[in-house]
Formats: structure tokens, sequence, C-alpha cells
């Protein structure tokens, strides 16, 4: 769990250097149109992966198809090339849609430059995605935390300062980032298995009907988070978007600690539901939940007490996203004291619940954010965030009380 930690820590503080380098040095406009871009290409890699890594961790982790070490793979060979074909597919439909989604949904004809690059590198993008989630699967977490928090930011941030000194386009701060994890996507090809001495007849109609919830689940809860930036894309100025992505960025932090104990805790769920071991769930959840509230709600009042020095470490004119730093830190500490709502349903069979519980979240969010950005800019997009947090992440407690008989929120 530490160097799982510390390695997550380190990926964000290289993350917020890069974010700061750009901010920087092209201005919150253009790092506006980075965070849209790179919004479309997370929302993109997640569609277009069809749920296949999130149903990989499972698979890979559950002990019924995991023996001796040698991986039951035929899941695995079909399940790639699922994601070759989407990736494929995806490149296609982004490349002769950019025009459309630059000019109409977004409005603003520099970001067609934006969404070419992206469409070249899509396809690695979801195969990168891939097979980080079934690293994670084989429970090699030093391997995962390097490949998704460390090694991204060691390609990008040197190409960030070779194109600036050489007086690169603007829009080749996204060909740095999508070229980064392109790379990456060709190094993790080497942890895949390429022998398969051990089969099972798993269909394609298995793995789908393991991995499409699972979809709509990661979807929706995707929707729900970065609903607020594609709304402010179409609503407000690019410099208002790149103000507000810098403060949910700062916001994040109060992430770190679940995210980086999910890595480990999901496929731990998952091995122990396999087993019929709930009481022990409870227990690995319990001391989760305990270890992310003691140091979570520290770094949360760190956040709030000094939000205008660590904005203005991007620029300026970021101060400005102050009072909305305040709000979604909030929002996400509620996220965060929650437990892992999430990874409990989805590793124990109850991935259409949680589906349905993002839908709800998700719709929630729409609405307030149509209503609230109008009347109070990106101010409003923050308040919309945290009401269907707190609204997903509460019915989520209730929900596996009700099923599991115990409560994810650490009991002092």
């Amino acid at each position: 769990m530490g160097i799982v930690f510390f390695l997550r820590i380190l990926g964000m503080l290289l993350a917020y250097g890069a974010m700061m380098y750009i901010s920087n040095m092209y201005g919150a406009a253009a790092y506006g149109r980075y965070s849209i871009s790179l919004t479309v290409w997370q929302f993109l890699v997640l569609i277009f992966s069809l749920g296949l890594p999130n149903s990989i961790v499972k698979l890979t982790a559950d002990y019924r198809y995991f023996k001796e070490g040698k991986p039951q793979n035929q899941y695995l060979n079909k399940s790639l090339k699922l994601i070759i074909f989407s990736g494929i597919l995806c490149s296609f439909i982004l490349f002769v849609s950019k025009e459309w989604l630059a000019l109409t949904v977004f409005k603003d004809s520099y970001l067609i430059e934006y969404f070419k690059i992206i469409s070249y590198f899509i396809g690695f993008g979801i195969l990168y995605f891939f097979l980080l989630e079934f690293i994670r699967g084989k429970k090699k977490f030093t391997s995962f935390s390097i490949f998704q928090n460390v090694l991204p930011y060691t390609i990008l941030i040197p190409l960030l300062f070779f194109f600036k000194k050489y007086n690169f386009l603007e829009s080749n701060i996204i060909f740095a980032y999508a070229f980064s994890l392109s790379i990456l996507a060709l190094i993790l090809l080497i942890y895949y298995p390429r022998k398969n001495k051990l089969k099972t007849n798993y269909s394609y109609k298995s793995i789908f009907s393991l991995s499409l919830p699972l979809l709509f689940s990661a979807a929706f809860i995707f929707i729900s988070n970065w609903t607020d930036i594609f709304m402010l894309g179409n609503m407000v100025s690019k410099k208002d978007v790149g103000i507000y992505n810098a403060s949910y960025k700062l916001a994040s932090i109060a992430l770190v600690v679940i995210n980086s104990i999910n890595v480990i805790l999901a496929p731990k769920i998952s091995e122990l539901f396999s087993k019929g071991k709930i009481d022990e769930i409870n227990t690995e959840v319990q001391k989760a939940t305990k270890l992310v509230s003691l140091i979570t709600i520290p770094m949360v009042l760190v956040l709030i007490i000094f939000s205008t020095q660590l904005l203005s470490l991007f620029g300026p004119e970021f101060v400005e996203g102050k009072l909305a730093l305040i709000i979604i830190s909030i929002g996400l500490l509620f996220n965060a004291l929650s437990g892992s709502v999430g990874q409990i349903l989805s590793m124990t069979n109850h991935q259409k619940t949680l589906r349905n519980f993002t839908i709800y979240s998700a719709v929630l969010n729409i609405i307030l954010n149509y209503f609230f950005i109008k009347s109070y800019g990106f101010v409003g997009a923050a308040l919309a965030s945290m009401i269907s947090n707190i609204f997903l992440n509460t019915i989520c407690v209730i929900y596996i009380k009700r099923e599991f008989k115990f409560y994810t929120f650490f009991r002092f």
C-alpha cells in the first residue's frame, strides 16, 4: 500500500507540474481547450473500451479464473480483439466528426486541430486503458501505479518543454499527452500473456453480460463527474473552463488516498466475494475507510485555507476559481469519506444497481448544471458537482447497508 500511495502522490505532483506549465505558458483559454480535449479523450476511451477493462479486473482477480499463476486467458484474447476493433472504429468516428464537435458543440474552431490529433491516437489510448486494468487484476500494483501515475508525465513534460522551445502550435499540448499514452500502450503489451495453456469456454456473450453493465456504470459516473466541463465548454468562455478545471484538479487531491486504496481493494473484494467472505469484505472496507478519513480531512482543510495561494500557482487569472475550489473540495471529501462504494458494488455482482444509481446522479447533475451555470457560471457547475456527488454516494451507502449489513463509512 505504501509504494502505491507514494507513486500516486508522485504522479499527482508531476500532473500538477504539467498543468501549471501549460496554464502559465499558454494562458487560461489554451488550458481550457486542453481541458475540453482531454475530457473528450477520456470519455471516448471509456465508452469505446466497452466496459472490458473493469470486467478484466474482476475476472483476472477472481480465483476461479486465475490458478497457479497461469491465467485462463480465453476471455483476455477475445476482449483484446474487441478492444482493437473498437479503437479503430472510435478513431474513424472522431476524425469525420471533428469539425462538428468543435464548431457546433464547443463553438471553437481552434479545437478542430485538437480533435484531429486525438483521432490519430485514440485507439492506443483505449488499448492502454485495457492493458493497465489487466495488470491491476493480476495484482501487480506497483507496475500498475508506475504506468498509470508516473510514466505518462515523464514522457509528457519533456515534450511540452520541447514544443514550447521551438514554438510549436498550441494544439501540440494534446499531442504530447496522446503520444505519451500511445508509447506506454505498446510497452504494456509485454505484460500480456502470449501462451494459452489453460482455457475456459468464455463466450463473447458472457464477456458482454459482465462488461456492459460496468460500462454503463463507469460512463454515467464519468458523465456525472465531467458534465460540468462539457456544459461549460458550450455555455461559457474557454478561459472560464480553464479556471474551473484547474480548481477541480486541485480539489481532486481529496481523492488521492481513496483512489490509491481502490487499486488494491477492488481485486481483493472480488476475491473475497467469490469465496463468500462478506465479513472479511466489511473488515477490509473499514480499515480502508479509516485510513482515508484520517488523511483526507486534513488535506481538504489545507485546500480550503490556502485556496488563493494554490490557485495562483497556475497564474493570477486562476484565483477567480477560489469559491469553486472550496465547493468542489467539500463534495469530493464526502465522496472519500463514504468509502469505496463503487468498487464494492461493481465487484460483488451489483454492477447493474451501480449503473442505475449513476444514471440517477448523472441526470441530476445535467439538470443542475443547466440551471446553475446559466445563473452562476462555473461556480454553479461546482455546486452541481457537489450536490450530485453527495446524492450518488448517499444512495450507494444506504444500498450496501441494506444488502450486506454494514456501513462503508468509517465509524469513529
